[in-house]
């Protein structure tokens, strides 16, 4: 963070912190005084298909995001501040920006997480603005975070244990109201409008994006329905509205603030008794913290191959035959009912629970014998709640490469599914072609004894389970 100047005009650049309540940013904007602009922009690279034809911005994905932006523009419009969003490269936007104000400009924008935004960054220092970052996407701040930094605990467990016993050093900051934008408007000429990728397949989202719509799920999650009551006995169901909080997709997108939640569950506690269930969500909110802070750390380690670990990773397949493999995920037809509908399911909704993005990203990465990268990305590209450093880090987990290492991170997807869909229902809600199918048929057609003839046979067989 560099010195301010008062008498510069502000620019709040949001990237994933799309609210106003608990927002550093709007808060520094507005005890600063001078006139403000805020502005998103939707990187042009993120609707690129590339050679494994991947973009970043799957359909259900970019409609979130859309409803996220239209939610904050209704939002600023209340305050009689406008939202411009721009398509295009962040620094040749933010330049031409620079280029059309007269006089100085104090750029705010959040921290960076990916090595993406932080060359983004770096590339701006070398323009003529005052440059200031605020974190917007975790519980704690860069000064609590400074002495693990140093030497990031290489396990969960540890980062948990040092920040549990450590109450005072480790304390979440209350989550802040939304500021009253009570400043003036910088107008801005530059124009480099957002044009949607277009959809060739039906979208059934299954959240609306946007702050509001997030705060009204948080209170009925909570409040409402007291779903919390059973979060850590159901958070693994593969359907189910109140099973797992949902949360993840307006975290992702900063629609809501974790320390707002962190707190919520506070106060759901003090009312209701902390319990094991109420533990577990707080529990999982230190995970994605974890997450986050070992982006920081480890950065570019957590993109390569060998991950941090730095593992020697070979291909263990002809190119053919991986080829062969990726096709058939990306067509939802490796043949594995388990895994294909949870493709399916995250192309249409940009969702999949939990335990099934494990249980998919095992099949990828120990059946497919695939690089665990590629389905990282395929993972962003569609997931309504893709979070850079989750999505990668829990990835790299299973792939052995990333944290708290093991030599196979492997399940037995027959066993998983006679554990978490023991009735077929998310089989027979996204491959209705086998709903007659029992779970013995699906078990025997997975580990290939025998196949049902109205599904493709399995790429790879899965280890055969039987149900007793």
């Amino acid at each position: 963070m560099t010195a301010t100047n008062a008498k510069a005009t502000q620019i709040l650049w949001l990237r994933n912190d799309l609210r106003l309540h608990d927002h550093e940013g709007f808060k520094l904007a507005v005890e600063n005084g001078a006139p403000l602009a805020v502005i998103y922009i939707l990187p042009e690279h993120w609707l690129t298909t590339d050679a494994d034809g991947m973009s970043r911005l799957g359909s259900a994905k970019a409609r979130f995001l859309r409803a996220a932006l239209i939610d904050l523009h209704r939002q600023l419009e209340d305050q009689t501040i406008n939202f411009h969003m721009y398509r295009g490269d962040p620094v040749d936007i933010i330049t031409r920006l620079r280029d059309e104000i007269v006089g100085d400009i104090r750029l705010l924008t959040s921290s960076p997480q990916a090595p993406e935004e932080q060359r983004w960054l770096h590339a701006l220092e070398d323009y003529d603005l005052d440059l200031v970052t605020y974190e917007s996407q975790t519980l704690f701040t860069q000064d609590q975070m400074s002495e693990l930094l140093a030497n990031f605990p290489g396990s969960f467990s540890k980062f948990r244990r040092t920040v549990e016993k450590n109450n005072g050093a480790f304390t979440v900051a209350e989550s802040e109201p939304s500021v009253p934008l009570r400043i003036h408007e910088q107008p801005l000429r530059t124009n480099a409008s957002i044009s949607w990728p277009s959809s060739d397949y039906q979208v059934n989202m299954l959240f609306h994006g946007g702050e509001r719509p997030g705060l009204k799920w948080l209170d009925r999650y909570l409040w409402e329905e007291k779903a919390i009551s059973h979060y850590k006995d159901t958070r693994n169901a593969l359907t189910g509205e109140f099973g797992s909080s949902h949360f993840s997709p307006w975290l992702a997108w900063g629609c809501l603030s974790p320390r707002k939640i962190w707190h919520e569950i506070l106060k759901y506690e003090a009312s209701y008794g902390e319990t094991e269930q109420t533990y577990w969500l707080r529990f999982e909110l230190l995970w994605r913290e974890y997450f986050h802070w070992s982006m920081r750390a480890h950065s570019e380690r957590l993109f390569i191959r060998s991950g941090i670990q730095r593992k020697p990773q070979k291909d263990s397949i002809k190119a053919s035959t991986r080829e062969q493999h990726w096709q058939a995920w990306c067509q939802a037809s490796t043949g594995v009912p388990m895994v294909d509908a949870g493709l399916r399911e995250l192309r249409h909704t940009g969702f999949v629970s939990n335990r099934l993005r494990q249980n998919m990203a095992s099949y990828f990465i120990h059946q497919l014998k695939l690089d665990w990268r590629l389905g990282a990305r395929w993972f962003e590209m569609y997931l309504c709640d893709f979070d850079v450093a989750s999505n990668y880090g829990n990835w790299a987990y299973l792939a052995g490469v990333g944290h708290d290492p093991r030599p196979v991170r492997e399940f037995n997807l027959n066993k998983q599914l006679h554990q978490y869909d023991p009735d077929l229902a998310h089989i027979r809600q996204w491959c209705p072609e086998i709903a007659e199918a029992n779970l013995q048929d699906i078990l025997n057609h997975q580990s290939g004894r025998a196949l049902l003839p109205s599904f493709p046979p399995p790429v790879v067989n899965t280890a055969a389970y039987d149900v007793r």
